[in-house]
């Protein structure tokens, strides 16, 4: 037998295909965003790499995934009631898979105009000593303190609200330093950390330096989250990856695009997920 990796809306139609989820040694559900759902629009992603690696230690899993590209911790929070509180009270499982935290971050780099995110509107000013003086510190506070601790708090409030899952262990992605660079999901597509950088106008000298402070903060955030939490453990993905050349527009390293591992990459991070999981449900 071997591990099964669906999305949730296909389960019903593995049902009666006579799928029964007692044949498997442990029953994951998924949360979170592209790191869990896909690396591109067409490339797989840790899901369905964890499923080979515990294969290949004839431990076959169904993993449930309800990720999406793109998601943001703050939208699961706005969501929660609906599907995921649906797995959680109808199924048992023995872990929840969580990814979150990093788009929340990027978004707050890319998305709004200049100076008005987590970044300081450098165009046409002196440049700082460090890339990490281009961090805008009370922006960081809002984010965390406003919008993604309160919404971690919901989430970890349903899992332990839940009918089926009260004490189910939550394992949480602590991502990896990408290195900011133009190379987006797919041709013609927008790059994150890059084009944020550009439209803030901070000189590339400073980039590797601002975007470990940025990362530092997102994992600062994450272990965070542990701390006063009964069964939350965190997965060790940092430093794991080859970094990508910044010059390189495709996939380089141990990264596919910008932020998303390549096939490379998932193979090194697999292992880590996978065994940190067994030291939780079989020590």
């Amino acid at each position: 037998m071997t591990s099964l990796v669906i999305y949730g809306n296909e389960f019903a139609r593995y049902l009666d295909q006579g799928l029964a989820a007692e044949q498997f040694r442990w029953r994951f559900l998924v949360e979170g965003d592209s790191w869990m759902e896909r690396s591109a629009v067409v490339a797989a992603s840790l899901p369905h790499h964890l499923a080979g690696e515990f294969d290949d230690h004839d431990e076959p899993v169904l993993i449930v995934n309800l990720a999406q590209f793109g998601d943001t911790l703050r939208h699961m929070g706005d969501m929660l009631g609906g599907e995921l509180a649906g797995w959680l009270d109808d199924f048992a499982f023995d872990a929840l898979l969580l990814s979150a935290g990093g788009n929340d971050f990027i978004d707050a780099a890319r998305d709004p105009d200049p100076g008005q995110g987590l970044l300081t509107d450098l165009r046409g000013q002196v440049m700082p000593a460090f890339g990490r003086d281009a961090v805008r510190r009370d922006a960081v506070a809002m984010l965390v303190g406003d919008y993604l601790d309160p919404n971690f708090d919901k989430l970890y409030a349903e899992l332990r609200g839940s009918v089926r899952n009260a004490a189910t262990p939550m394992f949480l992605n602590l991502y990896d330093t990408p290195v900011a660079r133009h190379a987006p999901a797919f041709p013609g597509g927008r790059s994150w950390l890059h084009e944020a950088y550009r439209k803030n106008g901070i000189d590339d000298p400073l980039w590797p330096d601002l975007t470990d402070s940025v990362f530092d903060d997102l994992q600062t955030t994450i272990r965070g989250w542990l701390p006063g939490r009964q069964g939350v453990h965190l997965v060790p993905t940092d430093g794991r990856l080859r970094p990508a050349d910044p010059a390189d527009g495709g996939s380089s390293g141990d990264w596919l695009n910008e932020i998303h591992p390549n096939r490379a990459g998932w193979r090194k991070l697999a292992p880590v997920w996978r065994d940190t999981i067994r030291g939780v449900l079989a020590p």
